[in-house]
């Protein structure tokens, strides 16, 4: 079959959805089925992130980096930052506007049903034509918690998503959480809705220790440490992570750091505040983004991962740890609880004092943090990207089965 997959997720420093797409697109050429297509051109995908294409949007200023990363000094007024977003998102509109009008019909003439069966959209919202799509829906967080995400975004689900949904062929699930609650909130039928797992990428494994030293050595880390791995925003509940750790003892927080990987992200104002005024000073390390080959040493050096997030459609952090051989401590969120499995020790997301209680825990008893280990490596090695591309070639074969029969659209949004 032939497919044209929308790639421009993938331009710029990768987050979940870009590794998402690169890692399927290759397992699913592994498998030989597929002729398999990049929509659009790869300077027209750089254009179209540097416009803030999709739903992307522009943040507000984080504090000066300095030192790998940690913020320093206090942070601009808040109306310098809004002024300074407001000037690049007026300077950005009408660029946009005018790409917009060139991509679509750019977008008419490649997406021919004469080239291809069908069109794969991963991020959310499908472009025009006459192709059956499919469509991954990470999770309905900019439906049922609009308050985690900026205003643009919103606005742009509501215009692009909301109205067409119904369009949409066949729908990709990234856990048996998130497809369940896409079938009771949007009303798709079940035989429309397939559950394709994220996959744990092969380097993500257990490190000899001199290996993992050594990294941890180059990037200025300390040999142990409790470990927060996402880009800092909302629906991460740093802010109650952060409140905790640093109303620990002093002892153990001199014992075990916690290391905060992952660039900010919307509304981290409060955040980068009390990091810089107090978690900084109380053994609060924030490197910020980390290249990918050095997260697997991160992972192995870690006391803990610690996942503390009210909500996720997966939860890609928690399964890399457990294919680490690691310890995870996470909220009780549904698809991560799915993702763990037996592993691990769940918590109430707002229960402080019980992060509290199991931060300590972890730092001083060997015995517990071992017995969260068990069953990890097994647990993680369901999640892999050839199951994703055999799940998501069954949803191809079902989708032009169901073309043919006439009992899916053909015309996209």
């Amino acid at each position: 079959m032939r497919v044209v997959i929308n790639v421009t997720s993938t331009a710029g420093n990768k987050t979940g959805i870009g590794h998402h797409i690169t890692e399927m697109m290759k397992a699913l050429r592994a498998t030989g089925e597929v002729e398999l297509s990049t929509y659009p051109h790869p300077v027209l995908s750089k254009v179209y992130s540097s416009l803030g294409g999709g739903p992307k949007i522009v943040p507000l200023a984080p504090p000066t980096p300095i030192n790998g990363g940690l913020p320093a000094g206090p942070l601009p007024p808040r109306q310098t930052q809004v002024a300074r977003a407001t000037w690049v998102r007026k300077l950005r509109a009408p660029l946009r506007h005018a790409w917009q009008m060139v991509n679509s019909v750019y977008t008419r003439a490649e997406f021919d049903r004469r080239r291809y069966d069908l069109y794969h959209e991963p991020n959310f919202v499908p472009l025009a034509g006459r192709l059956p799509v499919v469509v991954n829906i990470y999770d309905l967080s900019m439906l049922l918690y609009p308050q985690w995400h900026p205003a643009d975004r919103i606005a742009w689900f509501e215009r692009f998503f909301m109205p067409n949904y119904g369009k949409i062929a066949h729908v990709l699930a990234i856990s048996d959480y998130a497809r369940q609650e896409i079938i009771k909130t949007l009303g798709f039928p079940p035989e429309r809705v397939t559950r394709t797992y994220c996959g744990v990428r092969k380097h993500f494994r257990p490190l000899p220790a001199d290996e993992t030293a050594n990294t941890l050595r180059s990037l200025g880390l300390p040999p142990t440490y409790l470990l927060h791995v996402g880009t800092i925003e909302p629906r991460k509940n740093l802010d109650m992570l952060l409140r905790a750790y640093c109303s620990l003892p002093d002892e153990l927080r001199q014992k075990c750091p916690l290391v905060l990987v992952g660039s900010w992200g919307w509304r981290m104002e409060e955040t980068a505040r009390y990091f810089d005024e107090v978690a900084r000073h109380k053994n609060v390390i924030r490197p910020g983004y980390l290249p990918d080959d050095a997260l697997p040493a991160v992972y192995n050096g870690a006391r803990a991962l610690l996942f503390p997030t009210v909500y996720e459609g997966f939860g890609l952090p928690a399964a890399e740890m457990l294919a680490c051989d690691g310890a995870v401590i996470s909220s009780t969120a549904g698809a991560v609880a799915e993702v763990l499995g037996k592993c691990g020790h769940l918590i109430d997301p707002h229960d402080s004092d019980g992060w509290r209680n199991a931060m300590a825990k972890i730092i001083t008893d060997d015995d517990w943090r071992n017995t969260l280990r068990q069953g990890g490596l097994a647990q993680a090695a369901q999640f892999t990207w050839e199951g994703c591309a055999r799940d998501t070639l069954k949803a191809y074969r079902k989708t032009l089965e169901d073309a043919a029969a006439k009992r899916v659209p053909l015309r996209t949004v």
